[in-house]
């Protein structure tokens, strides 16, 4: 089959080809946010955003990087990744939503705010990166494509239920950190920048720091629900204002009384 033309993943999210895992995970959030098609203007974002999944599907998996590495580029220059090598590959899962809420005083609201943000979501476990299981699996085998995971789609009468669990070919034993379930739940924190002009009842979306689903994934979004408080009403305005009255109906006296 002919090579498919591709642009380089390490160029896609902007990485150097000795990158480490924590550096693909860094740059895939950052750029995951800025092209997401819910907060990006750009009409090329969902385009962008769907490369930038696909880089770190790949890029993020050890055994998919090696090969990928050793395979993807063919003759002079690059010449993109030979799909042949990934025809059994399992699709792309992504991972839940997060949603939290958040209150901004009304000059907040108005002027934009920065917030530190904690809240709870499903994270890989780190152990195991997401597979659930001790060692590695059978890169080759042809249940899990490499990944630890069977994934199998159940068709429901109103829905299709995606079904994952660990692969019973290449996988002998659950890890004990996540207990095989390839995600723990973790604390999170992060720096949510609040737009000028917000108003109450609104949503924010931050790409990919949601919840994930384990090797093979990506994660899902935190969404960010706005509640505007009430302006309270200013004392010194009221206590000035009640001054003056005084004194204006005090010197009217006096000058009746002469």
């Amino acid at each position: 089959m002919a090579a498919v033309q591709k642009r380089d993943y390490y160029e896609v999210l902007e990485l150097d080809r000795d990158a480490d895992a924590d550096a693909i995970k860094r740059a895939f959030h950052a750029l995951a946010r800025d092209w997401h098609p819910d907060v990006s203007n750009s009409p090329d974002a969902e385009a962008r955003f769907r490369e930038l999944a696909e880089a770190y599907a790949v890029l993020s998996k050890r055994e998919r990087r090696l090969l990928y590495d050793r395979y993807g580029y063919r003759g002079r220059g690059n010449q993109g990744f030979d799909e042949a090598l990934w025809e059994a590959r399992p699709p792309v899962v992504r991972g839940e939503n997060v949603q939290i809420d958040i209150e901004l005083k009304s000059f907040e609201a108005v002027e934009g705010a920065r917030r530190i943000v904690d809240y709870k979501a499903a994270l890989r476990c780190k152990a195991c990166m997401g597979r659930g299981s001790v060692g590695l699996p059978d890169p080759e085998c042809e249940f899990c494509g490499g990944t630890g995971r069977k994934r199998q789609t159940l068709a429901l009468y109103f829905s299709d239920l995606l079904q994952i669990e660990d692969c019973p070919e290449c996988v002998a034993e659950k890890c004990r950190q996540c207990l095989g379930e390839g995600i723990v739940q973790s604390e999170r924190r992060i720096r949510l920048l609040v737009p000028p002009g917000v108003q109450d009842g609104a949503q924010l979306r931050v790409g990919a720091e949601g919840n994930d689903r384990g090797a093979g994934s990506i994660p899902g979004d935190l969404l960010v629900r706005v509640k505007v408080l009430p302006a309270p009403r200013d004392p010194r305005i009221v206590r000035y204002t009640a001054l003056v009255l005084l004194l204006v109906a005090v010197a009217t006296l006096v000058l009746y009384v002469r």
